[in-house]
């Protein structure tokens, strides 16, 4: 497993990224490292912004700001947490 600790700020931005079916994203990040989530669960708990994602409409809204993928809510993840995520090998 990687230390992300070892991994700076910048790399972790994510420079693209698609959806590739119902709550599933390919991301690569701004050191080129790829990784593909699932986010069928990530919606089932949280407030409202982050529930609005369990739509599957509503989570193929997604669009990269700044190198941080957010949606037309306001809701965004910061792109160290993906990397968190990718590394542990869930989302959550």
């Amino acid at each position: 497993m990687l230390n992300t600790s070892s991994v700076s700020l910048d790399a972790c931005e994510v420079s693209s990224f698609r959806i590739t079916g119902p709550h599933r994203i390919s991301l690569r990040f701004r050191d080129a490292y790829v990784a593909d989530l699932d986010f069928s669960h990530y919606g089932d708990e949280g407030g409202p912004l982050r529930r609005a994602l369990s739509d599957p409409d509503f989570f193929a809204e997604a669009f990269l700001a700044y190198g941080v993928i957010s949606w037309p809510n306001g809701y965004d993840i910061a792109p160290e947490t993906l990397r968190r995520y990718v590394h542990q090998g869930f989302v959550g």
